[in-house]
């Protein structure tokens, strides 16, 4: 019984200081953090994850305890790409097999980062401090698609040229559903893009008037228009489109 009063005792002044603390990653503006913190931004891996084929097919690239690893297929080794502070993950390569674009987790905040592969030198190419993942070369490599939470705290996709200045712009404009959500924020989210093999539209997942779920899967045209359903879903963070 004495055991027992400690024990609730210890629950109650540990209550306060966990209603207090702090979410990881503020920038994301929805109801309940746990589910997209948990199921959508790079987790902490010991073995690999987020793999990318090399434009021949020759070679993987992947993910594996916050580095980025190269390697061949039917080699049993692999050559360790990147270093130095952060976590980075969802590598993808350009179709000139020259270079590597992917996210860095670093100092509150997740950017975009390239890597030249010649050189082995990293450089930034987002700097909105918001949560920026899953960016996806064009099939000409002249422009990228990816998912940034920057300037509305929601996850939209955003596009941008890869020559040239580095201006992203938006790919829809914003939505509010009336559905209500609880886990998700009132406004539709757009996530998962990938390119048609012309480059001119991109498949997607979206939730517009889905209460649950993570939503549908549609296409759209770059240039503008409305989306089209593909297939009708509620999926908890588990589609991946890829075309």
């Amino acid at each position: 019984m004495r055991w027992t009063l400690a024990l609730v005792a210890a629950l109650a002044l540990c209550a306060p200081a966990a209603a207090e603390r702090t979410p990881v990653l503020r920038q994301v503006d929805v109801p309940h953090n746990y589910y997209w913190r948990e199921m959508y931004v790079p987790q902490l891996t010991s073995g690999p994850s987020s793999l990318a084929w090399s434009p021949d097919g020759r070679a993987l690239v992947y993910s594996m305890q916050g580095r980025l690893w190269r390697q061949e297929i039917g080699s049993r080794e692999a050559t360790q790409l990147t270093s130095g502070p952060g976590y980075d993950y969802q590598p993808d390569w350009s179709p000139s097999g020259e270079t590597i674009v992917f996210s860095r987790y670093h100092d509150d905040a997740i950017e975009l980062w390239t890597l030249d592969l010649a050189s082995g030198e990293a450089r930034e190419l987002t700097r909105n401090h918001g949560v920026n993942l899953e960016a996806r070369w064009s099939p000409d490599g002249g422009r990228i698609a990816f998912v940034s939470t920057y300037a509305t705290g929601r996850f939209r996709i955003f596009i941008a040229s890869m020559t040239g200045d580095f201006a992203p712009r938006q790919f829809s404009t914003e939505r509010r559903s009336a559905v209500p959500r609880y886990y998700y924020s009132a406004w539709d989210h757009e996530l998962s893009p990938s390119w048609s093999p012309d480059g001119r539209e991109l498949i997607y997942v979206s939730n517009p008037e889905i209460g649950h779920g993570t939503g549908a899967i549609w296409r759209r045209a770059v240039a503008g228009g409305e989306p089209v359903l593909v297939r009708a879903e509620e999926t908890s963070w588990q589609a991946r489109p890829d075309w």
